[in-house]
């Protein structure tokens, strides 16, 4: 579980550099499709900033209890697993919310 406490720990810095930077209004790293109709940008550059600092939340959360279980466990990979869909789910409201 040591392997995939350190994957864990790379995701979180580069999810969490990334959220940070789309945070503070950089849309450039968000993919076109999803811009597109996009009415309020600098708010949805916000909220999207934010899911991905989520992620990464959970993902520290993951690599804790990955770093601190003795033997193989499946718990960290799954409740990731559950943080993409959560984040996923959000995204897509989100986009329901800034698009017209």
């Amino acid at each position: 579980m040591g392997i995939f406490g350190i994957i864990m720990i790379l995701a979180v810095v580069q999810l969490f550099v990334v959220g940070s930077i789309i945070q503070r209004g950089n849309a450039s790293l968000i993919p076109g499709f999803l811009l597109t109709k996009v009415t309020n940008l600098p708010a949805y550059c916000r909220m999207f900033g934010n899911r991905l600092i989520l992620l990464a939340l959970i993902g520290i959360v993951c690599a804790v209890m990955s770093f601190t279980s003795a033997e193989f466990n499946s718990r960290p990979i799954i409740i990731f697993g559950l943080g993409i869909v959560l984040v996923i789910v959000l995204l897509i409201l989100d986009h329901k919310k800034f698009t017209k």
